[in-house]
């Protein structure tokens, strides 16, 4: 990909406005998207101004419900579940590159990507079925059949890759899904009128934290016992979580109280409640662990919580009617640009060999006899090399995206 195309749609650094944002630390490459589904669209956020910077329109009626980043930043997949379809969206250009049809009243709900960036899990509430996805040719390579009245909402894949967890609604019960063999391996009872909804891992695999809607709790899974350990009461309507990169905090979003309740993993008790907009839905913690973007449905805006002092940093306002539902980060991982200043060093051996030195290109040729000759090819050689060096440190593309380097997207 063309250092220019790599500039596409990534927005300049902004000042940051207000004392608490600017105790934040930039995280080099770090985005992230909100899928609206009051008005079909998705949002790219600057997380370093907290500004939409891009608006990918969807179809009319998409209803798009969850949502995530591939773990290597390349795409953003969007579920769609009011035309049984999910979007694919390159996050280097901002552009849709693929739609994965699935069958007709799928109705995806969920979305989760498998660690190494290679498939994508799909709830589908209206069949009782999940899909797994190629993201390499976005084809459905298996379809896992859960029992009648799953209405299954959100899925969530183990740090080691090995299982997918989902939150089946209808029958207050998570499945668990080998993703070697697509077969369900086991199935956690959850309390009666749970109605779960969001489903996370905790990033060291040790537990899985389901929101509880119907009865304002969330359920903590222990992933060896594959058993609820313990029901943590939070606020009305729980309905989407996220948990800290440390593993030490789990936050889910009450939708009924307009609250978000941080609750400690070590002895699962609600530590902070704090007031956020209007109808909070889904929510994501950025890439560093400092913030956490909630999903303000209602109000039409996105409520950034500091994670040190419990407190809103700061809130995003969308267009009237938006209706943010999900928040999703991803990082672009900078590949370095190392320039060094060439040296050339020839050296001949009694066998007729000469050996280039430059740094930038290594090779041993065979003279027989004709040492300065080939002495002379490898010093055009290494200006060569030079030459496409200086050319593209020339090149305004480039040096725009040598520029945008380590900023927010």
């Amino acid at each position: 990909m063309t250092a220019a195309a790599i500039a596409i749609g990534l927005a300049p650094l902004a000042a940051v406005a207000g004392p608490a944002l600017a105790q934040q630390t930039p995280v080099p490459g770090e985005f992230a998207y909100v899928n609206n589904n009051g008005n079909s669209t998705v949002s790219r956020l600057n997380t370093t101004t907290n500004t939409i910077v891009a608006t990918i329109p969807l179809p009319p009626g998409a209803n798009t419900i969850g949502s995530e980043v591939t773990p290597n930043g390349n795409f953003y997949y969007v579920a769609n579940a009011g035309i049984d379809n999910l979007t694919k969206i390159d996050t280097f250009t901002n552009r849709i590159v693929a739609v994965i049809h699935l069958p007709a009243g799928a109705q995806p709900n969920g979305v989760g990507i498998t660690p190494d960036s290679r498939f994508i899990y799909s709830t589908n509430k209206g069949n009782n079925t999940v899909s797994k996805i190629s993201v390499a040719d976005n084809t459905i390579v298996a379809t896992i059949t859960l029992p009648l009245g799953a209405a299954s909402e959100s899925v969530a894949v183990t740090p080691n890759g090995a299982f997918a967890y989902v939150s089946n609604s209808g029958l207050n019960t998570v499945s668990k899904i080998s993703v070697a063999d697509n077969t369900v391996v086991a199935t956690i009872t959850l309390p009666d009128k749970s109605a779960p909804r969001g489903v996370k891992i905790t990033p060291n695999g040790a537990f899985v934290y389901v929101a509880d809607n119907g009865n304002k709790t969330v359920s903590k899974i222990d992933t060896t016992l594959d058993k609820v350990v313990a029901n943590i009461p939070v606020g009305m309507g729980p309905t989407w979580l996220s948990i800290t990169p440390d593993s030490a905090f789990t936050y889910v979003t009450n939708n009924g109280s307009n609250t978000v309740s941080k609750i400690s993993v070590a002895n699962d008790t609600v530590v902070a409640t704090i007031p956020v907009g209007t109808g909070p839905r889904g929510m994501w913690i950025n890439i560093n662990g400092t913030q956490v973007y909630v999903a303000d449905h209602d109000s039409d805006t996105v409520s950034v919580i500091n994670v040190a002092n419990n407190t809103v940093d700061d809130t995003i306002h969308f267009p009237a009617g938006a209706g943010p539902e999900g928040v999703a980060f991803g990082r672009h991982v900078q590949v370095p640009v190392k320039v060094t200043k060439t040296r050339t060093k020839s050296s001949s051996t009694s066998g007729g060999i000469v050996r280039s030195k430059n740094e930038n290109f290594t090779g041993v040729v065979a003279t027989g006899g004709n040492g300065d000759k080939v002495r002379k090819k490898l010093g055009g050689i290494d200006s060569f090399v030079e030459q496409v060096k200086q050319r593209h440190l020339n090149n305004p593309a480039f040096i725009k995206h040598l520029q945008a380097a380590g900023l927010h997207g």
